[in-house]
């Protein structure tokens, strides 16, 4: 799973996630709905990210002979 974009960004989300849960909120129910929003925001706005970026193609076209 770690071995795929869309496994690599899930770790990160949830690394990051449970950093700043644990950093910015004391009580364990304001934890747990941080963690939830900053990762739902990752994943989601990576995947929002990603297909609005789909139609337009990875490298420039090929020049014409």
């Amino acid at each position: 799973m770690l071995s795929t974009h869309f496994g690599l960004m899930v770790a990160y989300a949830l690394i990051v996630a449970l950093f700043f849960a644990g950093l910015w909120r004391r009580e364990r129910k304001a934890q747990i709905r941080l963690f939830l929003q900053v990762f739902l925001g990752l994943v989601g706005g990576g995947l929002v990210l990603a297909y609005l970026m789909y139609p337009f193609p990875a490298h420039p076209p090929a020049p014409f002979p």
